[in-house]
C-alpha cells in the first residue's frame, strides 16, 4: 500500500468518525427536544396543585411622624435665680406654683402640663406650616430641661404650658398600600389602628384628614393618649395595622393575569376552571385572596405554565 493510499484511508476513517459523532449529537438533540415536548405535555396533563389555606392577614407598616399640641411659653416675672418645685414634666392645676424667681412664685393660670424646658420650635410648630405640602418635616431637636439655679433676666422663658384636657395630634407619611388605601377610602371608617410597642395593645387613632401623592399618603391623626412624657420630643413612632382580613393565602405562581383580571385555576371535580379573584400580593412569594376562592379549594400551582389555548375538557388531564 502506497503512502498516498494510506493517507486516503486515514482521511476516510476521520470522515466516518466525524459523521458518527455528528449523528450522535443530532440523535441527542432530537431526543432532548422530544423529551422537552413530552415533559411539557406531561406537566399540562399532570399539573401540580395546592390547597388554599384559610388565614387572617394583617398588614403592618411603620409610622414615623411628628406631634402637634397647643402650647404657651411661660416667662420670668423678674430677674434672679430660677427654682422649680419639680424639674420634670408634670400636670399642674390652676394656681399651682410652676417656679420661683428669687422667691417670687410664678403660678399656673389654668390646668396644664408644665414642661420646664424648650426645644426652640415654640411658636413656630403649627399645623398651617406643616400640613399643606409633601415636603420633608423641618429639622428639630428634643427639648432640653432648664436647670435649677439658672440666672435669668425678666422676660426669659422658663418653660411651657400645654393646656389640659387637650388631644395630642400627629402628622405622618405612610406607604399607599392596597389595604391602607381601601381603609382610608371608606367614608364610614374614620380610624387607623396603631400600636406604639411591638407587643403593645392596639389603639384607634382618629383620621382627621388624608391626602395622597403617588405612592405616598399624608395623614393627620388625633391620638387616643397624651402622656406628659410625649412633650420631650416632637417625633412620634408607631406601627399602623391596616385591618385584619379573612381570606386564603396561596403562592403567587398560582395567580395569573388575563384581560386585566387576576385569576386562578380552581380544580372542580377532575377539571380545572379559571376563576376571577380579588386580592393583593402579601409578599414576594405569596398572594392573599380576599374573594373568589374558598378555604380548602384546590388550585393549579404553576398557573402561568398553562397555555392560553389549552383545553382541560378536550385534552387528557389527570389531576389525581
Amino acid at each position: 500500500m502506497t503512502r498516498q493510499q494510506k493517507k486516503i484511508r486515514a482521511l476516510i476513517k476521520l470522515i466516518q468518525r466525524l459523521i458518527y459523532y455528528a449523528v450522535l449529537v443530532i440523535i441527542f438533540i432530537m431526543g432532548y427536544r422530544l423529551y422537552r415536548v413530552w415533559y411539557e405535555n406531561y406537566k399540562l396533563s399532570h399539573p401540580q396543585f395546592i390547597e388554599a389555606a384559610s388565614v387572617s392577614y394583617a398588614e403592618e407598616q411603620p409610622l414615623e411622624g411628628i406631634l402637634l399640641w397647643d402650647e404657651q411659653l411661660v416667662y420670668a416675672n423678674k430677674s434672679g435665680l430660677l427654682n422649680y418645685p419639680s424639674p420634670r414634666p408634670h400636670m399642674v392645676s390652676k394656681g399651682e406654683a410652676l417656679a420661683a424667681i428669687d422667691g417670687s412664685a410664678i403660678l399656673a393660670p389654668y390646668p396644664a402640663y408644665f414642661y420646664p424646658g424648650l426645644d426652640g420650635q415654640e411658636g413656630n410648630w403649627v399645623y398651617s406650616r406643616l400640613w399643606p405640602d409633601f415636603a420633608p418635616f423641618p429639622e428639630f431637636h428634643d427639648a432640653e430641661l432648664i436647670e435649677n439655679g439658672t440666672q435669668l433676666k425678666r422676660g426669659d422663658p422658663i418653660g411651657k404650658l400645654i393646656p389640659q384636657p387637650q388631644i395630642l395630634r400627629c402628622i405622618a407619611y405612610l406607604d399607599a398600600t392596597p389595604s391602607l388605601v381601601r381603609i382610608l377610602g371608606n367614608k364610614d371608617n374614620k380610624y387607623l389602628h396603631i400600636k406604639t410597642e411591638f407587643e403593645g395593645k392596639e389603639r384607634k387613632a382618629e383620621v382627621v384628614a388624608v391626602k395622597s401623592q403617588g405612592q405616598k399618603l399624608k395623614v393627620y391623626l388625633r391620638l387616643p393618649f397624651f402622656p406628659p412624657e410625649a412633650l420631650r420630643s416632637r417625633k412620634f413612632f408607631a406601627a399602623v395595622i391596616s385591618g385584619i382580613q379573612q381570606g386564603v393565602m396561596v403562592p403567587d405562581t398560582a395567580v395569573i393575569t388575563r384581560e386585566g383580571k387576576n385569576m386562578v385555576f380552581v380544580v372542580k371535580g377532575n377539571s380545572p376552571e379559571l376563576q376571577v379573584i380579588e386580592g393583593f400580593p402579601a409578599d414576594d412569594k405569596n398572594y392573599f385572596i380576599e374573594k373568589g376562592v374558598e378555604p380548602g379549594s384546590k388550585l393549579i400551582l404553576n398557573a402561568d405554565s398553562i397555555n392560553h389555548n389549552f383545553n382541560f375538557k378536550t385534552d387528557n388531564v389527570r389531576i389525581w
